[in-house]
């Protein structure tokens, strides 16, 4: 049986400015892949919806509470026509897996100081 499996969240843009305040380059490190960041040239609104997109990921993943998925393991990129795109690894990559789940679709979006994301895959089992 195939179900449609989603995720959505919303996140703030002060919430990075204040992570990357208090831990710089740590923070950076342990929530973003080197692409992302990259992608967007470290822009804390751009980064608030990639963190958006990674918790929307994880929300359709719906992993265990004490299943240890690390921020990095799921990455929102931009493909060559500049559309976002998740990138699985890790443990995000297994459960995945586990539940069927092929392609994950996102869309991000951000303004006025919040950030959004949704994200939609097809589970086959």
């Amino acid at each position: 049986m195939t179900t449609i499996r989603t995720g959505t969240d919303l996140a703030a843009v002060e919430d990075v400015v204040a992570g990357i305040t208090a831990h710089g380059e740590r923070y950076l490190s342990r929530v973003f892949t080197a692409r992302e960041r990259a992608d967007c040239n470290d822009d804390p609104e751009r980064l608030a919806a990639r963190f958006a997109g990674k918790e929307a990921v994880l929300k359709l993943l719906r992993p265990a509470p004490d299943d240890a998925v690390l921020p990095t393991d799921v990455a929102v990129v931009l493909d060559t026509a500049g559309r976002p795109v998740v990138e699985l690894s890790g443990r995000a990559a297994e459960l995945a897996a586990a539940l069927g789940c092929g392609h994950v679709a996102v869309s991000l979006s951000h303004e006025r100081g919040l950030a959004i994301a949704t994200a939609v895959a097809l589970a086959e089992r």
